[in-house]
């Protein structure tokens, strides 16, 4: 077995070879006496490994080759583990953090008290944790698309039963024809109310729009409360917000999901988890919900450090697309969430058992947790880490489904002789696996530098949604009894009905909605600015 020599001093950094000759040159080439606190022969444990077939009391090292730290645990068969020292020359407390401003190195430590000529075994494990000073909170992402008259989903007649539609409704498949399971059949209109009954054999959904009437009569003909965001707004500024957003916002293609994922998992980022001032009336999800329109304008955010565009795959052992976005996708999480403790917004792909890679899930991650093996054979700085990473939900309403999301990866990288992940060594990485909820690598994983607080609503403004958020700035104007809320029918009654832009059957001579400096309304649709920081 061959040992190590082991030189830790201030100020210096590793000096490593095998013993004999080399060891001698070494030791020549050190720093003056006052500068050396240790020079040893020790032994190499593996990172995440063991090493078996030991015996007696000795020295041993392990390699940890991130500056960034974690916890360092040894354990061995016989004796006690003793003089745990850093990098540095310093103490270490075993299963403790060995963090530091560089903490990459040769942790040295002995083993004492073993039986005489009884072989025995050392292991060690370091694992990661990166977290986020303020973790994103949870939120509901809001789709567009309104409510619907559609076949069962299980034990209908494969015919369309509902006649005709009623108010402004949209019918979108003819009267007797036939139909798939879950089809739409009839859309609401440019009010964004679904205001026709299904027929036996028909049924309907309510699907949490921000433009919500405060009640849905269920397809059972029994009344359900509802949230209504935009109508409650409306009501407390003296505004039309919800008549513009079911007009110009609602989606009509009856296979599109879009909604304001983007817009609530940045506002979880960047802001404190809102509370509604009581006098508003408004709920906590209706608060978020207000955030969330107005970090949708994909146009109002600048990126800057990235893991971007990187392949769905998904990934497996061997080469393939996606490894190459290994070394970006760790020194993203070690750099940002782990030293800076800041949460990063990606999109994390589609959720098991049959999601696809096409499909949006924006999400903030705040925090991961990375577990190290070094791979055999292949140098003290090449590292298997098996990932978990936490990202909070974008589907929970009235908290029904607070479950944060849990992807696993697990991925092969190398580490410069600085500490950090060697963005250039991609040829020795391998993307291997994906687990938990995650189908598909991510698509990307972005720190937002900077966001302007302005969605594609110009009656939704920040300085209006900020005074009704007790915890971003309200407080004053809203301090009496909370309104009583009316309905569309009646908080309505005498306004102008909008009609839908040219994309969805509206006027196509009509000009685009504007905002109130009298500039065209961004589209729905936009790309984020890039830059580095």
């Amino acid at each position: 077995m061959d040992s190590l020599l082991i030189l830790k001093g201030d100020g210096m950094r590793i000096g490593l070879s095998l013993c004999g000759a080399m060891a001698c040159a070494l030791v020549a080439l050190a720093p003056s006496t006052r500068e050396v606190v240790a020079a040893e022969a020790v032994r190499p444990v593996p990172l995440g490994g063991s090493l078996g077939g030991q015996t007696g009391d000795r020295s041993y090292g392990v390699y940890v080759p991130t500056r960034h730290g974690g916890i360092l645990t040894v354990k061995a068969e016989a004796g006690t583990i003793e003089a745990l020292t850093g990098p540095d020359g310093r103490p270490r407390h075993n299963g403790q953090e060995v963090g530091g401003p560089d903490a990459h190195g040769w942790y040295t430590f002995k083993v004492s008290g073993a039986e005489p000529g009884k072989p025995y075994a050392i292991e060690t494990a370091f694992v990661q944790v990166g977290q986020a000073a303020r973790m994103p909170w949870n939120y509901y992402y809001w789709p567009t698309k309104g409510d619907s008259i559609h076949e069962p989903w299980a034990g209908g007649n494969g015919r369309v039963d509902t006649p005709s539609p009623a108010g402004d409704d949209i019918m979108v498949v003819a009267y007797g024809a036939p139909i798939a399971p879950g089809q739409d059949i009839i859309l609401p209109g440019p009010n964004g109310l679904l205001e026709t009954r299904p027929a036996p054999g028909d049924t309907s959904t309510w699907f949490p729009n921000l433009y919500d009437d405060l009640t849905f009569l269920g397809a059972d003909g029994v009344p359900y409360q509802t949230p209504a965001p935009l109508l409650k707004y409306d009501q407390l500024f003296g505004l039309s917000a919800r008549s513009w957003e079911a007009a110009f916002s609602q989606t009509q293609g009856i296979q599109r999901w879009p909604g304001h994922c983007l817009g609530g998992a940045i506002a979880s980022i960047m802001l404190n988890e809102p509370q509604p001032v009581p006098g508003t009336g408004l709920t906590r999800d209706e608060m978020k919900a207000l955030w969330a329109e107005l970090g949708e304008n994909h146009l109002n955010h600048r990126i800057g450090d990235n893991a971007n565009n990187i392949p769905a795959g998904p990934p497996r052992p061997g080469p393939d697309p996606c490894d190459s976005s290994v070394p970006r996708f760790h020194a993203m999480l070690e750099r940002n969430i782990r030293a800076r403790k800041q949460a990063l917004l990606a999109n994390l792909r589609a959720f098991p058992p049959r999601g696809g890679p096409d499909e949006v899930w924006n999400h903030g991650v705040g925090k991961y947790t990375a577990t190290f093996h070094v791979v055999p054979g292949a140098g003290a700085r090449r590292v298997r880490i098996g990932l978990e990473l936490v990202a909070n939900t974008g589907s929970n309403l009235n908290d029904q489904d607070p479950k944060p999301r849990l992807n696993t990866y697990e991925y092969i990288l190398v580490y410069g002789a600085d500490g950090e992940v060697d963005e250039t060594a991609v040829a020795l990485c391998d993307w291997t696996a994906v687990g938990g909820d995650a189908m598909y690598a991510p698509l990307n994983i972005l720190e937002v530098a900077e966001s302007r607080w302005q969605g594609h609503n110009p009656l939704v403004t920040e300085a209006n949604v900020r005074a009704l958020d007790a915890t971003n700035g309200g407080g004053a104007r809203f301090t009496g009894a909370a309104p009583v809320f009316r309905p569309v029918a009646t908080n309505e009654t005498g306004q102008a009905p909008l009609a839908f832009p040219p994309m969805v059957g509206g006027d196509p001579n009509a000009a685009p909605p504007r905002m109130a400096d009298g500039n065209p309304t961004p589209p729905r649709r936009g790309l984020f600015r890039f830059g580095r920081d």
